[in-house]
Parts: structure tokens; sequence; C-alpha cells
């Protein structure tokens, strides 16, 4: 059975008059992109609309009831596979006319996933996370051949109609409410007062950041721990983490890809610390919830910061630097603001830096100390930021996705 036809059959069971669709995004539980591509997945199939997956797929990392749900676009995505490999055998790249609509995932300066075929269909929708501001003349020429874009944060939404792009709309990301909400906390460090620090490890996301804030809050509270999850598959982006001189150098990556974060940590004065390696995202609520305070200093975000508002969902008291895609969903009430945001240096990996914000470690350091100090008033905001994530569920996010597809 082909792709087209397995897709058309199953819209002949679905109650629901609506297109097909074909998306690049990864399906898995290890990435961003992953989680943003499975919720779609799994959206689509609750309301009985085919999705062809064209991008990478993890199927094994999903959920067991996830993946459950999934069979069918599974099965899908291996007919495409399939269909994939008999065009490729006859030499070329291959050029897929899809019946429907196709998304794509972006990056900076509005580049796709490097794939060996290419897609077209009725309508080309692009959904972007940009880092860099600088878009090309190339980038805005392409960028116009879209029939929508929709950006991931109200800076990118900025960021592209500079560029004179006015096919743009705005969706932010979502949080998955079954899984991350308040919780009750195992005790797992409960002699700590726990910071908890997620992403990937480079000069962007800000560790240098939290290593220095952390350092210095642990000098006046020894039984500060900090848990992390900073595993990074692309070590080479981590080289520029000691840029803004408030570490001493790189975490040494080994080539089976493990990477050397006690040693780096134990060279810039981090004593007790736990690395989480990394957890799917389905395992990750019950760890969040272990943490006392959750930091996020980033320099910048296209998108809201997936992680940041997980932990934001399960109620943990969150601190985050007030800039870039953070400005979506932080308020006083909710989370603890980093104010004070001066200029961000400049590097070979990030030479544009437009728009971003360097937070101040004594800022950092004053809000780790009111959250210590005031476990009460730290609980009640982050009861009030599970409330307001709430609102951000994957479904309500993807249905506004839906809806600004079949409006483009």
């Amino acid at each position: 059975m082909s792709v087209g036809s397995l897709a058309r059959r199953i819209v002949s069971q679905s109650p629901l008059p609506i297109r097909r669709l074909a998306s690049t995004l990864q399906i898995g539980a290890t990435s961003g992109w992953g989680v943003y591509g499975c919720q779609l997945a799994l959206r689509l199939a609750s309301r009985g609309i085919p999705l062809v997956p064209v991008g990478p797929c993890e199927w094994n990392s999903l959920h067991p009831a996830h993946r459950a749900a999934l069979a069918g676009t599974q099965a899908i995505q291996q007919q495409f596979e399939r269909d994939l490999n008999q065009r490729l055998q006859g030499g070329g790249r291959p050029h897929f006319n899809f019946e429907g609509d196709v998304l794509f995932c972006l990056a900076n300066d509005l580049v796709g996933p490097e794939l060996p075929f290419t897609i077209r269909g009725t309508r080309n929708i692009g959904t972007v996370f940009l880092e860099d501001p600088r878009l090309s003349p190339q980038a805005v020429a392409g960028g116009k051949t879209f029939h929508k874009i929709i950006a991931g944060s109200t800076w990118n939404g900025q960021v592209l109609r500079k560029y004179a792009l006015d096919n743009v709309a705005v969706v932010l990301q979502g949080i998955d409410p079954q899984w991350f909400g308040p919780g009750a906390r195992q005790g797992k460090w409960k002699d700590h007062f726990v910071i908890f620090s997620g992403g990937k490890l480079e000069y962007r996301k800000g560790q240098d950041l939290v290593v220095a804030a952390t350092r210095a809050f642990a000098r006046r509270h020894p039984q500060t721990l900090l848990v992390f999850a900073w595993n990074n598959p692309w070590p080479q982006s981590m080289n520029e983490i000691d840029r803004a001189g408030l570490v001493e150098g790189t975490p040494q990556a080994h080539s089976d890809g493990r990477i050397d974060f006690a040693g780096w940590l134990a060279r810039n004065g981090v004593e007790h610390f736990v690395d989480l390696g990394l957890p799917l995202n389905w395992q990750m609520p019950e760890l969040i919830r272990e943490a006392d305070v959750a930091l996020f200093p980033n320099r910048a975000e296209g998108g809201t910061n997936l992680v940041a508002m997980e932990c934001m969902a399960c109620g943990v008291p969150t601190i985050l630097s007030a800039n870039t895609g953070h400005l979506d969903i932080i308020s006083d009430e909710i989370c603890y603001q980093l104010h004070n945001q001066g200029p961000v240096r400049a590097t070979p990996w990030y030479p544009s830096v437009e728009g971003w914000g360097e937070s101040s470690v004594e800022e950092m350091e004053e809000a780790l100390e009111r959250v210590y100090a005031d476990r009460a008033q730290a609980a009640l905001r982050g009861a009030a930021a599970a409330a307001a994530m709430r609102r951000f569920s994957w479904e309500n996010q993807i249905d506004q996705q839906l809806r600004e597809i079949n409006q483009a």
C-alpha cells in the first residue's frame, strides 16, 4: 500500500473533512524538536488527521502509550521510507509532490534539515525557531515562498517581520499536562537545596552563568546541589562557554559521546552536583519536581524554552532571564525575572546577538536567596506558574497551529 492510499484510507475513516499533512519535524523524546513533532502527531492522530512524517523518527524513545497511539502514523512513515528508498535506487535526489500541506521545520536563516529528497505540497508552511536574528537575502526570498511561517515566539515574529515577511504568525510551544504538573516530591535529594538547570550546554543557554551563580550561592549555603541535564550531541557548540570570562575552559567530550561535566565543574569550583545525562522527555517530571528552584539565565531563546515551561508546569519556582522568547511566558506573579539584561559579547559561533541579553550574576544570586529565604512565597509563585502553563497544553497549541495552517 502506498503512502497516499494509506493516508486516504485514514481520511475516509475520519469524521472530519480535513486535509492531509506531511511534516519534516522529528518525532522522538530526546530533543525539543522531537517532542514538538511527537505532540503534533498525537494531536493529529486523535482527530483522525493523517500525518506523513518525512523527518527522522525515534519511535523507540517514545513512551509506550504514545507509541501505541501513533502506530498508524509509524506505518505511514515506514511506507514513505520504502517509497523513498525505491526512488533513491534510481539515482539523484527524488522530489515528492504531496497532495496536501507540508510543514517544514526551520532554523537559523530559515534553513531546514538536510534531507535526501525534496518535497512540496499544495500549501507549504514553515515553523521556525531562530536564535540568529540575521536573515540573508536568499533566506528572505525563500521565506516569501511559504504560504505561512509560524514563529515560536513573539521575538521571532518581530525578527521575521523586520525583513518584510508578512506571512508570519506566532504560536508558542506547549506542555503535556498529563505528565508535567505539580506532584509529590520523592525526597531524592532531601538534605540539599536543589538548583535545576536544563538544556544542552552552550554559550547561548548560559550554563556558565549558572555555574558562576551556583558557585557564589553555595559559599553561603553549603547544602546547595546543582542538578542538571546538559548533554549536547554537538560538542563543538560547547567551545565558547568560557567566552564571557565566568568559567574556565570547556567540558571535555569523549569519542563515545560522554562529556566530562564532573571535571569541568570541579575545575570551576562547584563541588556538589548530579548529572542526569540525557533523560527522555517523559522521564523528566519526577526529576524536575525534586528541585527547589530552576534557573534559566539563557542569553537567547528562539522559542519559549520548553524545559523552562515544563519546570513551571511542575510548580517549581523558576528564575528566567527577561529576553527574547522568555518574554512570552514571564511575569512577576509566576516566576522570578532577571530584569538586568546587558549586552552580549558576540562569538564566532554566534556572530549576531542583536536582541540577546546578558544576565547579572548578582541578580541571579539575589533571586536564589529570595527562593531560599521564603519557601512559602516561592511555592505560591510556583503554583501560579503551574496554573498558567495549563493554558499552554500541547492540544491547545497544536490546535492553534492547525488553525493558522487552515488560514494560510
